[in-house]
């Protein structure tokens, strides 16, 4: 993806300025309860995971270039204003959305390669990078109002981040009533989780990604930290390294002897539509070594949704359906 300088991105910017004329106006309408809602709510100052930002007036184009952070602007009812995304990793159940089709916004290029040149023509009020896009922040935000919503995982926490998330998004876009109500529903339902974990064994729980027929394991500090930190299951190690993106890998044998009782398990390839890796995470851990382990004799190997455990993580509506997901698989 072609990438501009600094410099051609302001001429772009200062050209697509022009265009809407003194205002500065974009094209995305501005509902009623938009309107209403985001009066004398700005300037707003937010909090966020690269430092924090003033965003002088409601944002009318907003550019999401984080999944989980759309998700949320989604749940807020405020997508009406978005004006661009990478199309190709819009999640399906957006894509679904009766009321906004984001999969026929404006395109701008891969969650990791995002398309300046085409943000610049945009110019937006306001532009969200998180997780895969974050390293774009600081060139981003030298033209445009610019926020990092990533929930980083190497820090305890991670769900209670995640739900105040939600909040810093809402405060953002002018939702900030509607935010705070679903900061406190995912709260009141974390807290719910963590009170059940606390009355019953869950014992230790395996977190597994495979990609390409191999497999790497994952523990607390990482995407799937609710697993270990709202549903009260124990790593099946201490102190290894089995952290961070790409996790330890981890050999058949190795599972059998560390005999999980849960194995909680994410195919990357069916994430990230990869239709030519030829096995499926089913496939690859049907074998005499994985059915040894307490998991797989008591039914206790789940399978996640990818797609919302890999490439979304957060957001208001997903983190929500990540954690009925575990529940429901560990009544």
């Amino acid at each position: 993806m072609r990438k501009l300088s600094l410099g051609a991105v302001a001429v772009v910017a200062s050209l697509a300025l022009a265009a809407c004329g003194a205002g500065g106006a974009s094209s995305a309408p501005e509902t009623t309860e938009t309107a209403t809602e985001a009066a004398g709510a700005f300037p707003a100052t937010v909090t966020h995971n690269a430092g924090e930002t003033t965003i002088e007036s409601q944002p009318k184009s907003i550019v999401v270039l984080d999944m989980a952070a759309l998700d949320t602007i989604d749940a807020l009812g405020a997508g009406d204003l978005v004006t661009g995304v990478p199309v190709k990793s819009v999640p399906t159940w957006l894509k679904d959305d009766q009321g906004i089709d984001y999969s026929t916004l404006e395109n701008l290029g891969t969650l990791k390669e995002p398309d300046v040149e085409a943000i610049a023509k945009l110019n937006p009020d306001l532009v969200v990078v998180g997780a895969r896009s974050a390293k774009f922040y600081d060139e981003l935000s030298k033209n445009f109002t610019t926020i990092d919503a990533s929930v980083p995982w190497d820090k305890d926490g991670y769900s209670q981040r995640a739900a105040e998330s939600v909040e810093m998004l809402a405060t953002a876009v002018g939702k900030a009533e509607r935010g705070a109500e679903l900061k406190d529903e995912l709260l009141t339902k974390i807290a719910e989780y963590k009170a059940e974990a606390e009355k019953s064994e869950r014992g230790t729980a395996m977190v597994l990604m495979t990609n390409g027929g191999e497999v790497s394991m994952h523990g607390p500090q990482s995407r799937w930290a609710p697993i270990y930190d709202v549903f009260g299951f124990k790593p099946v190690t201490e102190g290894e390294a089995e952290e961070g993106h790409k996790g330890q890998k981890i050999s058949f044998e190795t599972v059998r002897e560390l005999a999980p009782d849960y194995i909680f398990v994410i195919d990357r390839d069916a994430a990230i539509g990869n239709t030519e890796a030829g096995t499926t995470a089913q496939q690859v851990l049907d074998n005499d070594l994985v059915n040894e382990t307490p998991a797989a004799k008591n039914g206790h190997i789940v399978y996640l949704s990818p797609e919302r455990w890999y490439v979304v993580m957060t957001g208001a509506s997903n983190f929500m359906a990540e954690l009925e997901e575990v529940a429901a698989a560990t009544k």
